[in-house]
């Protein structure tokens, strides 16, 4: 989250039809290699319990 008063910081900024879209990288741009792979980790953790969920309700 960006502190009050400052400015975010955007990395990509397009419009799609009437739509301006601008990207910032702030809650991601001072991660270190291993905050990046412990939330890798939690996201495929998460992702292979709700498959695995599906698979058995599907049974």
């Amino acid at each position: 989250m960006v502190d009050a008063g400052q400015s975010p910081n955007i990395v990509r900024d397009f419009t799609v039809g009437n739509t301006r879209i601008k990207i910032a990288d702030d809650c991601c741009r001072d991660k270190t290699l291993e905050d990046v792979r412990r939330i890798l980790k939690e996201i495929a953790q998460a992702a292979q319990a709700a498959i695995s969920a599906a698979t058995v309700a599907a049974e």
